[in-house]
C-alpha cells in the first residue's frame, strides 16, 4: 500500500493523476488543494482512501500545516510526492512581463513546491520519490519562440530544485518532470499564445506517460534529472 500526495488536484493534469493513482488498489490518495471544496467526485479502486488536505500555494505555511494534519488522522509517511499546483499567466517579451505577476510566479512556482519538499521530507521513507511537475518552457537550451520566459524562468529555478535533492538526499528519489503540452486550462492559453486552438497532447495522454515513468524511477536512472512524460530525458 502506497501514500500519494498530489496538489492542483481539482483540475487539468493534478485532476487526471489523482483518478489514475486512485485506481490503484489499496492507494491513500492525499488530494492537496487551496480550496478543499473545489474537489470533484472521482471514482476509487478496491480499498483506496481519498484524504482532503489544504494546501494553498500563495501560503508558504500550509504545507506544513497540512502535514500536521496528516499525522493527526493518522499518516506517518507519505511514499510519492507530485509537487503539480503550479500557475502560468506570465506571458509576453521580458521587457514587458509584469514584475508583480514575474513574483508571484515565483512564489507560486518556486517558494511554494520548495515549502511542501521540506515540510514533506521528514515523512518520506527510504525510495520514497518527489516529482517536481516541470515544463517544456523551463528549458534553457532552446529558441525562445513562445513569449514564455516569465514562466519558464519559474519552472527552471524549480528544475534546479529537484536536480539539488537528489544529491542533497541519497535516500529520497527526487526529478523534475515535464508532461508535454497538454490540453489544460494553462496549455491552451500558451497554445492560443503561440496562434494555436489548444495543445497537441490530451490530458489522459500525458498521465498515463507521467505514471509510467514515476512507477519506474529509481535512484540510479530518472533521479536528479529532468525527465519527459514519454520516458525521455529533457534538456536542461
Amino acid at each position: 500500500m502506497s501514500t500519494v500526495l498530489i496538489t492542483g488536484t481539482n483540475r487539468g493534469i493534478g485532476l487526471g493523476l489523482a483518478k489514475a493513482y486512485a485506481q490503484q488498489s489499496n492507494n491513500t490518495v492525499i488530494l492537496g488543494l487551496r480550496n478543499v471544496d473545489s474537489m470533484p467526485d472521482i471514482d476509487v479502486g478496491q480499498g483506496v482512501k481519498l484524504v482532503k488536505v489544504k494546501i494553498d500555494s500563495g501560503d508558504i505555511e500550509s504545507a506544513k500545516k497540512a502535514m500536521e494534519e496528516l499525522k493527526s488522522q493518522g499518516i506517518s509517511k507519505i511514499d510519492l510526492v507530485i509537487a503539480n499546483a503550479a500557475i502560468g499567466d506570465c506571458f509576453g517579451a521580458l521587457k514587458e512581463v509584469d514584475l508583480g505577476s514575474f513574483e508571484e510566479h515565483w512564489r507560486i512556482n518556486v517558494l511554494a513546491p520548495l515549502a511542501l519538499y521540506q515540510a514533506c521530507v521528514p515523512l518520506m521513507p527510504e525510495g520514497s520519490k518527489f516529482v517536481w511537475m516541470s515544463s517544456g518552457a523551463s528549458i534553457i537550451d532552446r529558441v525562445p519562440d513562445k513569449l514564455d520566459a516569465g514562466y519558464g524562468i519559474t519552472k527552471s529555478s524549480m528544475n534546479y530544485l529537484g536536480r539539488y535533492a537528489h544529491f542533497e538526499e541519497p535516500s529520497i528519489i527526487s526529478f523534475s518532470l515535464s508532461p508535454g503540452w497538454v490540453q489544460t486550462d494553462m496549455g491552451d492559453r500558451g497554445a492560443r499564445w503561440s496562434g494555436m486552438e489548444k495543445a497537441p497532447i490530451t490530458v489522459d495522454e500525458s498521465v498515463a506517460g507521467i505514471v509510467k515513468v514515476i512507477g519506474e524511477a529509481t535512484k540510479d536512472n530518472y533521479s536528479g534529472l529532468h525527465m519527459r512524460y514519454n520516458g525521455t530525458q529533457s534538456k536542461w
